[in-house]
């Protein structure tokens, strides 16, 4: 019994130490990121360098000062990636739903070809497709515009394959029985197939929208520097990349400061909607 209890203590050691490293792997960026936005300039360029500022040092001009400067133009931004991540997420929420749903219950002629064809395009980079799609775009006079910005994105294979997965797992005696009452497909997908998908489609809602709150290659490449329709990730790399190469003043609480509140959003909405995250990926894991 000693033997046995001593490694259960050396297992539970050996998970603690595994846990720990993988918090202080995972957790300093976020703990850096947060002293950095808090104090000033000088206290950031100190040697030795101050790991746990004092309350005296401590200050949040880095936060007004970006959402005054000219170079950041903090709340005007935001509302872009705001806007950006939420029309990506109602675009995607409908579509990859509709779609889902008419290729697990509907008759669709090549609905398997159809499947074949969007897991393949889950093999091709989105940088393989950017100059085409670059030029489609401008042909059609939407660049450096907010649908082009986000038209290209309002579609998703892998979330139209999550959400028919999903509704694979639906009963057909549901569907037979809504039938039976009279009921159309829209009806049928409305009221009784989304309902039964809320897991999967919060996950969908998720995904979608961290993925146009952290867009970056896209809307640099269809839209002018310094656009109206600037993005955080976009504004904040080009800042990171003038202040690296010395070209512009721009103190490095600010782009601490810019990165945490672009980080906060994403942590926040993982946080609360983790539960539905899970179960969306999970639930339909079990049907062909």
């Amino acid at each position: 019994m000693t033997g046995r209890g001593g490694k259960r203590r050396a297992g539970g050691a050996g998970y603690a130490a595994l846990l720990g490293l993988g918090a202080t792997v995972f957790g300093f960026p976020l703990y850096w990121m947060v002293r950095g936005a808090v104090i000033d300039q000088a206290t950031w360029t100190r040697v030795p360098l101050v790991w746990f500022p004092g309350r005296d040092l401590i200050t949040l001009d880095a936060f007004k000062e970006i959402f005054t400067s000219t170079q950041f133009r903090m709340g005007r931004v935001l509302l872009n990636t705001f806007a950006l991540a939420t029309m990506t997420m109602v675009c995607n929420v409908a579509f990859d739903c509709m779609a889902g749903f008419a290729l697990a219950k509907m008759r669709v002629p090549g609905k398997k070809y159809v499947v074949v064809g969007l897991l393949i395009t889950l093999m091709v980079p989105f940088e393989a497709l950017m100059v085409p799609l670059y030029l489609v775009v401008t042909k059609l006079g939407l660049a450096n515009t907010f649908p082009g910005i986000v038209l290209p994105g309002a579609a998703s294979a892998f979330c139209i394959i999550l959400m028919r997965q999903f509704f694979l797992s639906v009963p057909n005696d549901l569907i037979e029985a809504g039938v039976i009452d009279g009921a159309d497909w829209g009806q049928i997908f409305a009221r009784i197939a989304m309902p039964l998908a809320a897991p999967a489609v919060a996950t969908v809602a998720v995904i979608t929208f961290l993925a146009g709150w952290e867009s970056y290659i896209w809307p640099l490449l269809i839209t002018d520097p310094h656009s109206e329709f600037d993005v955080l990730q976009k504004v904040l790399a080009q800042a990171t990349m003038v202040t690296q190469s010395g070209t512009m003043d721009t103190e490095f609480p600010w782009l601490m400061a810019a990165a945490l509140i672009s980080t906060v959003p994403v942590l926040l909405l993982f946080i609360l909607c983790q539960r539905f995250f899970i179960a969306g990926l999970t639930g339909g894991a079990l049907k062909g």
